[in-house]
């Protein structure tokens, strides 16, 4: 019989609580409770259907009262269901055809595992096909409705969103001995979300497709790929810096070859050629930037020798057509979404650069290689030169420290014989039951790929264990960094650190973390910049900080109380707008496993303001109290 949504629990007892009149909402969850586990049964095996089929189902399933109410939502009581499944299987062998279904309904922190903020529904799927076999396969899918996620600043707080989303993908490969492989992948996504705190929205559509092929011959190993990526994109405003509805839309091929063959002196030769061409298009209803396109062509050749067990030759040369594509690029291939401000149009870079590394004992060794470098861009062109050598060190000093340092000495056009440096400090050692690990880099004046350009930048962290001694034991990290380009003007610096114990019945956790930079707007949000000479326009100032800490009790076996609290502010600044931002969560839930009942309350805050859209922050807060039961049905 369906209950609540439409869940159908069981059918055993149900029909008597159609007469059932309860005042309190707390004797309904308590009698539902009651019909599940009377209702319970053991486990069953895998269920098969004719001579082929094998499937096993197995689910939670969510029964009580629940309250939302906010600011941008009308006040919500309701008695209501949710839950979970899943559902694997194969068809005749698990080679030729196994699959995997999971649904979930209402499902957010305070009523499940869920990390949603909302009640969130959906499913994802997924089918393997032909694995083993020179035919393998697959088709996936996924949607997700009324569910949190994320737009911002990748690796900080982001901006809250909810709403639906949904993917689909395919792929298919053919294997055959002594031919060229091939394998073609085809993906496209879709998700639309409010900025929770805002009127606006952030929504894209992604179409995505690769095909990859690898093939030996003749001592050569060849690998061969193209991509295609088309990207529609709604950018808020508070970011963009542009007045009205924002779009963006851009579309690309990438196609490249490389190749690896084997030397004499246990060396080896490498080729790889790239080309990708891209255009975009950015605007708003009250301005358009126009289509802009932009191609890059890379080509890159290494020679690796060792003569001898102790010492290593190598010679290396790379041609970019496009400098500012190629950093595009390399934002692009990382996930980064696409940058929405054309790049520099004429630059290219030509570098030729040789060397040898040689080992004096066991754990010291030694680098040494000259570079020279011709580029051009901004409408100048730059030539020079730089040598680099490196003294590393792997045995442990003092049982604890590994050290390595390079010397940078370098010449062109735009400074003469500047000098830089790299140096690296590493530690690990145990005393007793503690255990330390740590490690400190430092970079002053060194060569970035831009010949005008120079970095520097230190990195540290430290971590501390302590065992307890009965499974009880603390931990503690710190970490931080700071980077900085000579003549952009810029610099980013964050720093972080975190805790936590473990102790027989309650865990405890914190952390924090400050940060500030500069970072580039793209089609999936904003991108720390790491790499100098791309365009001002796009370019947003970000600065911020966030802390969190979490309880987890267990007083008596089978009760959990667990809550958690996280406070996030930042600061952005695009070409015309500024933004203060403040995001809080706190959730707690109680659990008490009666078998396999579990006894759940819990409830959730939250609220996100962005000043920029000239609202007041909106809150919202979530009640639940009911039961949950465990099924594995086959």
């Amino acid at each position: 019989m369906p209950l609540g949504n439409g869940f159908a629990v069981t059918s055993c007892g149900l029909d008597s609580m159609r007469n059932v009149e309860v005042a309190s909402v707390g004797k309904i969850a308590l009698l539902v409770a009651l019909i599940l586990l009377a209702c319970d049964r053991s486990a069953q095996a895998q269920v098969q259907v004719g001579d082929d089929l094998r499937m096993n189902l197995n689910g939670l399933l969510t029964f009580g009262y629940s309250e939302n109410y906010g600011d941008q939502i009308p006040s919500n009581h309701t008695i209501n269901g949710g839950g979970s499944a899943e559902l694997n299987g194969d068809y005749y062998n698990p080679n030729f055809l196994n699959f995997s279904v999971t649904p979930y309904y209402n499902q957010s922190r305070a009523d499940s595992n869920s990390q949603s903020l909302t009640d969130a529904s959906g499913v994802s799927g997924l089918v393997n096909f032909f694995n083993g076999s020179k035919f393998p396969g697959y088709v996936s899918y996924h949607y997700d409705h009324n569910s949190t996620g994320a737009f911002g600043l990748n690796g900080t707080p982001n901006f809250t969103t909810v709403g639906d989303s949904q993917g689909f993908g395919i792929g298919w490969a053919a294997l055959f001995p002594d031919w060229p492989t091939l394998s073609v992948s085809y993906a496209q996504g879709s998700g639309t979300g409010n900025i929770y705190g805002t009127t606006e929205e952030s929504n894209s559509s992604t179409k995505t497709l690769n095909v990859r092929s690898s093939y030996q011959k003749y001592g050569w190993r060849l690998n061969a790929n193209y991509d295609h990526l088309a990207v529609d994109s709604h950018i808020p405003s508070f970011l963009s810096g542009q007045e009205g509805e924002n779009q963006y839309t851009s579309k690309g091929d990438d196609y490249g070859i490389n190749g690896t063959h084997d030397l004499p002196w246990h060396g080896s030769v490498s080729i790889a050629l790239l080309h990708s061409t891209y255009s975009s298009d950015f605007g708003s209803t009250d301005q358009s930037t126009g289509v802009t396109t932009y191609t890059t062509n890379q080509e890159t050749a290494n020679v690796l020798l060792h003569p001898t067990s102790k010492l290593g030759l190598f010679v290396s040369q790379a041609f970019i057509g496009n400098l500012d594509g190629f950093f595009y690029q390399n934002i692009i291939n990382g996930g980064g979404g696409i940058p929405i401000t054309p790049p520099e149009a004429h630059s290219n870079s030509s570098t030729l650069t040789g060397g040898a590394n040689y080992n004096f004992t066991k754990n010291l060794y030694g680098v040494a290689q000259i570079t020279y470098v011709n580029q051009t861009y901004l409408g100048r062109s730059y030539e020079g030169s730089y040598f680099t050598g490196t003294v590393g060190y792997a045995k442990k000093i003092l049982d604890t420290f590994t050290v390595s340092a390079t010397m940078i000495d370098s010449t062109n056009k735009f400074a003469d014989n500047s000098f830089g440096f790299i140096g690296n400090l590493n530690a690990f050692r145990h005393l007793g039951a503690w255990e330390l690990s740590g490690g400190l880099s430092y970079a002053q004046n060194v060569q970035t790929l831009l010949i005008t350009y120079a970095t520097s930048y230190y990195n540290y962290n430290a971590n501390l264990h302590r065992r307890l001694g009965r499974g009880m034991q603390w931990t503690g990290s710190f970490n931080g960094n700071h980077t900085g380009f000579q003549r952009f003007g810029t610099a980013s610096h964050s720093e972080g650190f975190s805790t936590s114990l473990a102790l027989h019945w309650v865990s405890l956790t914190g952390n924090y973390t400050q940060f500030n930079g500069q970072s580039i707007l793209t089609s999936s949000g904003i991108q720390p910049i790491t790499t100098p000479g791309l365009p001002p326009e796009g370019i947003i100032i970000y600065n911020g900080k966030s802390y969190g800490a979490g309880l987890a009790l267990t007083p008596i076996p089978r009760l959990t109380i667990s809550g958690a609290y996280s406070h996030a502010t930042s600061d952005t600044l695009s070409a015309t707008t500024p933004s203060n931002n403040r995001t809080d969560v706190f959730y707690s839930q109680l659990q008490y496993r009666l078998r396999q009942i579990t006894m759940l309350a819990g409830f959730t805050k939250f609220s996100q303001g962005i000043s920029a859209s000239g609202l007041l922050p909106g809150n919202e807060y979530s009640y639940f109290i009911g039961v949950t039961r465990s099924f594995n049905f086959f």
